[in-house]
């Protein structure tokens, strides 16, 4: 990282990632973290974008004592003096994240932190203090990311880090991540060596949002077998369903297919061209194949598969993740399941819900593509959807 020199214009601060320093000539506040880098700053831009640093900004008048001025600094012995009369509003944050936090109030370049922690002590730090349009650019540049901030390898621990933090819009999107994973059992937990990455209370949150999804899904896509019926008779879909009629009143490859979308004991990916090979599968498999699936136009195909994608994100989306507010003492206070015994479980009446043979219900697995939260906000469905976790 480059420093900014000291003989830049008045009009911009004199910067260094490397030393950690923001320095505004004309500054009139200074913000100090809890490991005692101090930041001289321009009071308009933190009470524009936090009313409660705000509030503390007028506490902070004479509450503090005087700041100490480095001599590195190279200041004049005006701009030293001015130090002992700004006002000091103090951080809960060490130096490296509140300079990053600075960089998304102030117009100079952004830096993100390197770790994952991090990321997210500044996303709370920006909730806490509710500097909305703050967290909002955070979240932004989060999202441009590659590779992506929550992921396959980082969605089990950004999910405890957001429960921790309280961060629910992270704890969604991890949440939504980790339905790609292949089960969600104490056994392949213990395998994967993730029992002690958090708390009990956060993982068996997390087990009830799986179950929570697999069932909204189950019901969805009951109502949205029904809604092809009454749309399209069942003999303009496939030349077998005289054969072999289903319930449904879907040809029975087409009904297996949806059937199988979030099953207990099928992956859950949907990809067109899957769907392409059951067809192709189907049409071979009859001895007189099958004139009406052999000849689908590529437009029926893709409005079915259209229809179907939008109606699982749908279903996924309107499945949210319970907030597990933390003890008197923090998060810390909860003991990891790979600490209490099958007869603590049993006790606290837990074990019925969080023993492995209950657990075994994978809410999805899969092969996946398209992680959920990427999935437009417009409304034309993708032809690949899954929880996979390429990019959340």
């Amino acid at each position: 990282m480059c420093t900014v020199a000291a003989q830049t214009p008045s009009s911009r601060p004199v910067i260094s990632h490397e030393s950690l320093l923001i320095d505004y000539a004309k500054a009139d506040l200074i913000l100090r973290s809890r490991d005692s880098y101090e930041f001289r700053v321009l009071k308009l831009f933190i009470v524009h974008n936090s009313p409660i640093l705000e509030e503390k900004v007028l506490v902070s008048q004479n509450a503090q004592p005087p700041s100490t001025i480095p001599a590195e600094h190279d200041v004049d012995s005006e701009h030293a003096a001015d130090a002992f009369q700004l006002p000091v509003v103090q951080f809960p944050i060490d130096g490296a994240t509140l300079f990053s936090l600075l960089t998304y109030i102030f117009p100079i370049p952004l830096v993100l932190p390197p770790t994952v922690e991090q990321v997210m002590e500044l996303l709370s730090v920006a909730q806490m203090y509710k500097m909305d349009t703050v967290l909002t650019h955070i979240r932004n540049h989060i999202a441009q990311q590659e590779p992506p901030f929550i992921r396959e390898e980082t969605a089990f621990h950004v999910y405890f880090l957001s429960q921790k933090h309280g961060l629910q819009n992270e704890a969604l999107q991890a949440a939504r991540c980790t339905l790609s994973f292949a089960t969600l059992t104490i056994d392949n937990l213990a395998k994967e060596n993730k029992l002690d990455v958090m708390p009990g209370p956060f993982l068996h949150e997390l087990w009830k949002y799986h179950r929570r999804v697999r069932s909204n899904l189950k019901i969805d896509l009951r109502e949205f077998k029904k809604s092809i019926v009454l749309t399209r008779p069942a003999n303009s879909w496939c030349d077998s369903f005289s054969d072999s009629p289903t319930d449904s009143g879907l040809p029975d490859w087409l009904d297996a297919y949806i059937s199988e979308i979030g099953a207990n004991d099928a992956p859950f990916s949907l990809d067109l061209s899957k769907f392409h090979k059951r067809i192709t599968i189907h049409v071979q498999g009859r001895r007189l194949g099958c004139s009406n699936c052999a000849h689908k136009p590529q437009k029926d195909i893709c409005a079915f598969w259209g229809t179907l994608t939008a109606v699982v994100h749908n279903s996924i989306v309107k499945v949210r993740v319970n907030y597990i507010s933390a003890l008197p003492n923090g998060p810390q206070r909860f003991k990891r399941l790979s600490q209490i015994s099958h007869a603590q479980l049993r006790g606290r009446g837990l074990e019925a819900s969080l023993r492995p043979d209950k657990l075994t219900e994978p809410p999805f697995y899969g092969n996946i593509q398209t992680c959920l939260t990427q999935m437009s906000s417009s409304n034309h469905p993708t032809s690949s959807i899954s929880m996979s976790i390429h990019r959340c």
